[in-house]
């Protein structure tokens, strides 16, 4: 109204502020309602500027306009509350989420249109970060709601039903099958089962009772190995790109020193480290973490040794995840001992290695050394191999014949494990038969710590006529 009022007057802004003694600037900001106005000057000057004594009803039309601006500005507005969003035990994570904008958007995909997705991979890839980020990313699709179970410390099978009750709201020593099944039957939610490894047949057999009795229920599983149950969706979560967990240790490293920069030739070391440690992220961060004491350059030098140099301080992470070693720990120790036996012998494999050559080298001959660690016969190969491609701990090539091999950090863990067990000198043995017939020259023969024995080069025999001479 004032503008209104002014502009019938053939006033500017300028000179109505000239006239009640007010800045242009100042009428600006009345006529935009960014000011409060005072209802006293208004009356006193504002009235007979705008050249209003003889129109009293619009004078008392804008001195009540004033009055009213006045109080509505002088008193918070109420402004009424957002409705809740769904329920969810989700927390905000303390940390960013850095790169695996593809994977996350598969797993989004994905859970979108399937009912039970199990996200598998090795130990450390981030498998938990990224179920969460999935989870927290589609919370308002879930009208009631996104829950997750953390079953790593969960050590019973019997105890699953009542952490998931927990986990859900409801009281543990009332959890039974039915109670919890009567609880989720028609409620449109998306439950997250995390670290099912340990307990691998507990959580098949709840997933499957969840998928089938509860229509509307999305369930989504982190385990190093499938459920391998119907109806399942199996993803299999990469490791870092090499691009991404340089981003990752330099925003973990800022985070330890905040001043932390890339110096001259730093950028060598840090794309070394990272493929070196094969893009786990558990183990790029436990790495950033050792810049408090440690130059990029030392680290980088150290990852020979990496299970002494990669351990964490973290007071709020499981055992497994304080130290590289424990994490690898935790599915060594869920393997059973064929499992152990074959994997630590797999380690003799510089390269990638064929389903012959493993037959050949790990399999022990008819009548085993006295001083051999156990008995491995060749029959049982084949299923172990699988095992062990299913539990994330050996990776697969599919060529026209496939190709298996080891990362960096399962070989290291598992060289250490093949010459605590006083295998090493047998199968060493073994290999060193076989290596002639191998296919191609670059599967060298290790040596006993890890890392790749040199052959002595042969002397050069003398031609006979340099010889005589």
């Amino acid at each position: 109204m004032l503008r209104h009022l002014r502009r019938h007057a053939r006033l500017t802004q300028r000179e109505l502020g000239i006239a009640v003694g007010y800045s242009e600037a100042h009428i600006a900001r009345l006529e935009g309602n960014q000011r409060s106005p005072d209802p006293a000057m208004v009356s006193a000057q504002f009235v007979e500027a705008l050249q209003l004594p003889t129109d009293s009803t619009a004078a008392q039309q804008l001195i009540q306009l004033a009055q009213t601006a006045h109080e509505t500005q002088r008193s918070p507005v109420q402004v009424p509350p957002e409705p809740p969003g769904p329920p969810t035990n989700l927390r905000v994570q303390l940390t960013s989420f850095v790169g695996r904008q593809s994977e996350l958007a598969d797993v989004k995909r994905l859970l979108a249109v399937m009912r039970l997705l199990t996200v598998t991979g090795p130990g450390g890839v981030g498998k938990t970060r990224l179920a969460v980020q999935a989870a927290t990313d589609m919370l308002s699709i879930f009208e009631d709601g996104a829950y997750i179970v953390p079953l790593a410390s969960v050590r019973e099978a019997a105890e699953v039903y009542g952490v998931v009750a927990v986990a859900l709201g409801l009281p543990r020593d009332k959890a039974t099958t039915d109670s919890l099944l009567a609880h989720l039957h028609n409620k449109h939610i998306l439950i997250v089962l995390d670290t099912c490894e340990h307990l691998i047949d507990a959580c098949a057999a709840l997933a499957v009772r969840l998928v089938q009795s509860c229509p509307r229920l999305t369930l989504l599983a982190t385990s190093r190995e499938a459920l391998n149950v119907p109806g399942e969706v199996t993803w299999q979560l990469p490791s870092m790109s090499c691009e991404e967990a340089v981003q990752l240790f330099i925003e973990r490293a800022k985070a330890v020193r905040a001043d932390f920069t890339l110096g001259p030739g730093d950028d060598a070391f840090l794309v070394q480290l990272c493929q070196q440690l094969d893009g786990l992220p558990l183990a790029i961060e436990l790495a950033a973490s050792r810049l408090r004491v440690l130059s990029l350059a030392q680290i980088a030098a150290r990852l020979d040794d990496r299970f002494s140099l990669l351990t964490g301080n973290n007071r709020l992470a499981q055992l497994k995840g304080q130290t590289l070693r424990a994490m690898i720990d935790w599915s060594y120790d869920l393997l059973s001992d064929a499992e152990r036996m074959l994997l630590r012998r797999l380690s003799i494999f510089t390269t990638d290695f064929t389903l012959d050559l493993t037959e050949a080298v790990c399999a022990d001959p008819s009548e085993p050394a006295k001083d051999a660690g156990g008995v491995l016969q060749r029959a049982e190969v084949l299923d172990l191999l699988m095992q062990l491609v299913n539990k994330s701990l050996v990776i697969v090539d599919d060529r026209t014949v496939p190709h298996y091999s080891l990362s960096n950090t399962i070989r290291q863990y598992a060289h250490e494990k093949l010459v605590e067990a006083s295998e090493f000198d047998a199968v060493y043995s073994r290999y060193l038969r076989y290596l002639p017939f191998a296919v191609g020259s670059e599967n060298r023969a290790p040596a006993r710590d890890g890392g790749v024995a040199t052959p002595k080069p042969k002397r050069k025999k003398t031609p006979a006529k340099v010889r005589s001479k």
